[in-house]
C-alpha cells in the first residue's frame, strides 16, 4: 500500500502511442507524476523526455525498471518484448500497467500473473471498453439483474479496411492522429494478431459482463494477404486477420465472439446480450474512445412482431466525471474518459492495497480463451478452459 499524500511516480515505456495518449491520460489525475520514458535507443529516448517534459530518458528497461524513484510502469511497445519488461518491473517492486496482447502464449501469460502475486503488487491490462460510459453503465445494468438467467450473447469488434487508390491495408496498422504505423501487426513473431488483439479485448469486456469463459471452439484466417500501405511499404502479413469463437459460459450463457482488422466500412464494436427478461445492445463506432459509445435496452414483454420495444439509453453523467477531473458528459474529450476511469482504478488498488480492474488474473483467463481458440482450429473441438 503506497502513501497517500505521495505523488506515484510512471515510468512509462515507448514513444508512440504509450507516451503520447497514456502519458497525456495520466497527468489528468490528480498525485500523479510521468517521471520517466524509456525507449529501445538513447537518441530517441531523450528525444522523447524533451518533447513531452519526462525528467528522465531511459534506454535500458532493466535500469528503468531498477529506478527507486519510480512507483508504476506502464508497459507498451510489441506483446513479444512486454514478457521479459513485465518481469523486471515486478522484480524491481513496481506496479504494472501493461498492453493487450497479454502474453505471447499462456505460459508466459501465467508467469506473469505469478510473478505479480509473489511480488505483491498491482497488475493491470489495457481493456479499455470496460470503462467506457456506456459499457459502465452496460455492466450496473447487468449486476442490478436486467437480463435475468444470462442465456447468450454476440460480440463483434471489427475494424475497417482501408483503400485509398491502389493501397489496401488496415486501418490499425496505419493509424492517423500522429501515431507512427504499427507494423509489427504483420509480423507473426510479434505476438498480435487480429484475433489475438481483437479477442484479447472482446474477452476481458464479455467476462466482466458475464463471467469466466468454460469452454470454447472456433477458427482464425488471414484472408487479405497483401498491406499496401501510403507510404509505398508492401507488407505479407504472417498474423491472423480474422477471428470466430463460439463460446460456452460457466453460467450457462452461450454466444460468439467476431474480431478482424479486414472488415470494408467497419462499425467496431458491438456487444449484444441477453436473459430471460432482457437485452441489452453496446455500440461504439470507434475503438473505445469513450464518447462516441451507445445503449440500448430493451425488456422482455409483448409488442408488434419485429418492432423493437426498448429504447436508446441516456447514459448517467456519472460515468463521464472521473475523479480528479474536471470531465463532464458535455466536455469530456475522446479517449481521457475510458483512460483515465482505468488509471484511476489503478491508482485506488494501489493506494488501498486491493485488486484493480482489468487485472492480471482476468488476462490471464483471457489469455487462455484466446489461446484455446486457436488451438480448436487444429482439433476441430471444443476445449475446457481449464486445460489450457
Amino acid at each position: 500500500m503506497s502513501q497517500p499524500d505521495r505523488p506515484l511516480r510512471i515510468g512509462i515505456v515507448g514513444a508512440n502511442w504509450s507516451l503520447k495518449v497514456h502519458g497525456t491520460a495520466w497527468r489528468l489525475l490528480p498525485g500523479i507524476e510521468v517521471a520517466a520514458v524509456c525507449t529501445a535507443h538513447r537518441e530517441t529516448a531523450e528525444a522523447a523526455a524533451q518533447a513531452f517534459g519526462v525528467p528522465k530518458a531511459y534506454w535500458n528497461i532493466q535500469e528503468m525498471c531498477a529506478d527507486p524513484s519510480l512507483d508504476v510502469i506502464d508497459v507498451g511497445s510489441r506483446p513479444s518484448f512486454r514478457y521479459d519488461m513485465v518481469k523486471a518491473a515486478f522484480a524491481g517492486g513496481k506496479h504494472v500497467y501493461d498492453a493487450l496482447p497479454f502474453a505471447l502464449d499462456v505460459a508466459r501469460a501465467r508467469d506473469m500473473y505469478e510473478a505479480g502475486q509473489r511480488a505483491g503488487k498491482v497488475g493491470i491490462v489495457d481493456a479499455q471498453f470496460r470503462w467506457v460510459p456506456a459499457g459502465m453503465h452496460m455492466k450496473a445494468l447487468v449486476d442490478e439483474g436486467f437480463l435475468g438467467q444470462p442465456l447468450g450473447f454476440n460480440v463483434q469488434l471489427l475494424m475497417p479496411l482501408q483503400q485509398h487508390g491502389e493501397d489496401v491495408y488496415p486501418y490499425c496498422a496505419y493509424p492517423e492522429g500522429g501515431i507512427n504505423p504499427y507494423l509489427w501487426l504483420a509480423d507473426a513473431t510479434s505476438g498480435g494478431g487480429g484475433w489475438r488483439n481483437f479477442g484479447s479485448h472482446s474477452v476481458l469486456f464479455l467476462t466482466h459482463l458475464l463471467g469466466k469463459v468454460a469452454r470454447a471452439t472456433g477458427a482464425t484466417r488471414t484472408g487479405v494477404k497483401q498491406w499496401h500501405l501510403p507510404d509505398g511499404t508492401r507488407l505479407t502479413p504472417g498474423t491472423e486477420d480474422l477471428g470466430c469463437a463460439t463460446l460456452a459460459l460457466e453460467n450457462g450463457a452461450i454466444g460468439n465472439v467476431q474480431t478482424g482488422w479486414c472488415v470494408p466500412d467497419a462499425a467496431c464494436l458491438r456487444v449484444e446480450i441477453w436473459g430471460d427478461r432482457g437485452r441489452l445492445l453496446l455500440e461504439d463506432p470507434t475503438f473505445g474512445d469513450g464518447i462516441a459509445a451507445r445503449l440500448y435496452a430493451g425488456r422482455n414483454g409483448r409488442g408488434q412482431y419485429g418492432a423493437p420495444i426498448g429504447e436508446w439509453l441516456d447514459i448517467p453523467g456519472r460515468y463521464y466525471e472521473v475523479p480528479g477531473t474536471p470531465f463532464t458528459k458535455t466536455s469530456a474529450p475522446p479517449y481521457m474518459v475510458s483512460m483515465g476511469w482505468m488509471f484511476h482504478e489503478m491508482v485506488q488498488s494501489i493506494r488501498h492495497g486491493r485488486p484493480g480492474s482489468p487485472n492480471f488474473a482476468e488476462a490471464y483467463h483471457a489469455q487462455r480463451v484466446v489461446e484455446a481458440v486457436i488451438q480448436s482450429q487444429q482439433t476441430g473441438q471444443w476445449l475446457r478452459i481449464d486445460d489450457i
